[in-house]
């Protein structure tokens, strides 16, 4: 539990500030280190959005687990819509005091296995999904989330899954072999990848698309 002098810190801008001076000293240890497995840097899924949704031409965004609201503070100006779903009330009403003065940023809160479903017949283009709502004090929703975006036709919706070593099977979690097979199965014309512990669904052909990253 963060102190109040730790909370007043994650809710202001100098805390977003913070974080883009550390994010690329973060990413340049990393790098040292080999490129460890584990705790990959913030700085790497910022990236990993932002090179998907060009790949793609993306310009919604929506994200599950807002938490303290940083990696909507990074891509707020690159896409046209973002959506952020979050649990935690006073999360979301924290970063819904941030981002009041930026229309295209809509802050839900509640359950995202229950708002999710409720918010995709309202998307009217191919959307990113960034799904990083895996609390481990609780159940995660992703295999809610999950079905709800297998179940939604007629888009060819791009799928990022941040924590790729919690899919082993245990905690409510899918295995990465179980969740491969349902994409192919549910998901038609999807395919699943795994790098730096973010899981990647995207169309079939597109792989190429994804493969051009300079630091690999």
């Amino acid at each position: 539990m963060p102190s109040k002098a730790g909370k007043i810190f994650r809710d202001s801008f100098l805390f977003h500030w913070y974080k883009n001076v550390s994010a690329p000293l973060e990413y340049a240890w990393w790098r040292m280190r080999g490129s460890p497995a584990g705790k990959i840097p913030h700085w790497v899924k910022q990236r990993a959005i932002r090179d998907t949704a060009r790949a793609f031409g993306l310009r919604a965004l929506v994200e599950t687990g807002t938490n303290y609201a940083h990696m909507i503070r990074v891509q707020r100006r690159r896409f046209r819509e973002i959506y952020s779903i979050e649990i935690d009330a006073a999360k979301a009403e924290g970063a819904r005091k941030k981002f009041a003065r930026f229309p295209a940023v809509h802050i839900l809160q509640g359950d995202s296995g229950e708002i999710l479903p409720r918010l995709l017949p309202e998307l009217r283009e191919p959307c990113l999904f960034w799904l990083d709502g895996h609390d481990f004090d609780r159940a995660t929703p992703v295999e809610r989330e999950l079905a709800a975006l297998f179940a939604h036709p007629g888009q060819n919706h791009v799928v990022l899954i941040d924590d790729a070593k919690w899919f082993n099977g245990h905690g409510g979690y899918p295995t990465l072999g179980s969740l491969r097979q349902r994409v192919a199965r549910d998901y038609i014309g999807h395919t699943l990848d795994v790098h730096d512990e973010i899981i990647r669904i995207f169309p079939e052909p597109s792989l190429s698309k994804l493969q051009s990253s300079p630091d690999r």
